[in-house]
């Protein structure tokens, strides 16, 4: 058994399975049969949000799954061992200066022995994490460790390349639908003779196959150059978003925008998109105002004892985020990260009522209470920020009727256009 075996089982299952469930709405997982239990798979994922994405895929994998990390991460000791004891692994990239790269020869030979012990080890390919609802073009690092591991050890490790889309519902925010899709493993051995004969001409073509495999698994939006008319039309303008989580309908919509693309339709949705921004507003959030129903009603007053209860660790978070946090992408990690401190932040208040004399009855209903309303908070956040903050601005917005116009014209537009699909 592995030294940190038990320890990686209790940490990925124990602590971090449990915290993603609470932190986003729902988490679909499918396709899973596509990873072969007994043979080493390198994962292949597209990439981002942050260290989230990694974690969707360490949770749903009975694999002891080992994951390259970008080496800027690494170098205080203390944190260096506990990254060590979670399977990260640093890859160094040309921007950590030209020495450094030497020693992913090290890494990647660690990873060739991690394989050949039937282990897992995961890869984005995309070498960075955007925020965007498209697949970038992949490196070629990946494949450099898929022939490498084969060569070594003789084409006999059957290594298994499985692709990975993972969609969010709201990138940056929490109680949120996630949809993780394990697509169809594709063998190292395929691609024997080919490497033998042409190693670059083989690695071209595993990359294209992987890309082309991740687009069918997420949202793709082929024209980065008119992103911002497919992310009104497919994101921002979507009431229902677990459709926006669906690769086969939102990839035949982006084929439909694609082939009504025109100038006109481009600028009034960068228009709309700018004049939201300047308002620190969404236009999915002018377009499909939040609406309280009776479950809300009901639910009001743990709404409000989980905003009270959770004031101080939000602040904490829109001080983090707002101070510290250059890269947007960061922002729901920083908001996980901070919700696995909740539990000891409600225990530190129980102290703090037992020292005050508060009978142990109490504070456990504190803390059980505190634990059961966690979730709540979001909701009760949103709806106030809607009534209080939003409303204005939505007001402001609409009352604008070149705003207003353009709005109802692009809305038109899209359902007339997707009512045309059958789906």
């Amino acid at each position: 058994m592995r030294k940190n075996y038990l320890w990686y089982q209790f940490f990925r299952y124990g602590i971090i399975r449990p915290a993603l469930n609470l932190f986003y709405s729902d988490i679909t997982v499918q396709d899973r049969h596509h990873i072969p239990e007994d043979k080493p798979v390198l994962f292949v994922a597209n990439h981002q949000n942050s260290f989230l994405d990694a974690l969707h895929i360490v949770t749903n994998t009975r694999h002891f799954v080992h994951f390259l990390t970008r080496a800027e991460a690494f170098g205080n000791p203390i944190l260096d061992r506990l990254f060590y004891s979670l399977n990260m692994l640093p890859v160094y990239r040309v921007r950590d200066g030209f020495g450094t790269i030497k020693r992913n020869e090290q890494i990647f030979e660690e990873c060739y022995e991690r394989l050949a012990q039937n282990d897992a080890l995961l890869v984005f390919a995309e070498a960075s994490h955007v925020m965007e609802r498209r697949i970038r073009p992949l490196s070629k690092g990946f494949t450099r460790i898929v022939f490498g591991a084969e060569e070594k050890y003789n084409w006999d490790l059957d290594l298994q390349i499985v692709p990975v889309g993972i969609s969010y519902g709201n990138h940056r925010k929490s109680r949120t639908p996630v949809r993780i899709a394990f697509g169809e493993r594709v063998p190292a051995l395929q691609y024997k003779h080919k490497y033998q004969d042409d190693e670059r001409e083989a690695s071209q073509q595993l990359k294209m196959e992987m890309a082309v495999r991740l687009k069918n698994l997420t949202l793709h939006i082929p024209n980065k150059k008119h992103y911002a008319l497919y992310q009104l039309m497919l994101d921002e303008l979507e009431p229902a978003r677990k459709e926006l989580l669906e690769p086969t309908l939102v990839n035949r919509r982006a084929k439909t925008i694609n082939n009504q693309l025109n100038g006109e339709w481009v600028e009034e949705s960068e228009f709309l998109l700018e004049k939201t921004n300047q308002h620190d507003i969404t236009v999915h959030e002018v377009a499909n105002p939040i609406s309280i129903g009776l479950k809300d009603i009901v639910l009001s007053p743990f709404y409000t004892f989980s905003m009270i209860n959770n004031a101080l660790p939000y602040q904490l978070v829109r001080w983090l985020v707002n101070s510290y946090l250059e890269d947007e992408a960061f922002e729901a990690s920083v908001k996980f990260l901070v919700g696995l401190m909740l539990p000891f932040y409600y225990l530190l208040i129980a102290l703090i009522l037992f020292l005050a004399g508060v009978s142990l009855p109490w504070i456990g209903g504190y803390v059980l209470g505190s634990l059961a309303t966690a979730p709540l908070f979001v909701r009760g956040k949103d709806l106030l920020v809607s009534k209080l903050f939003n409303k204005k601005k939505r007001s402001t917005l609409l009352d604008n009727e070149k705003f207003a116009e353009k709005l109802e014209k692009l809305k038109n537009f899209r359902s007339k256009l997707f009512s045309q699909q059958k789906e």
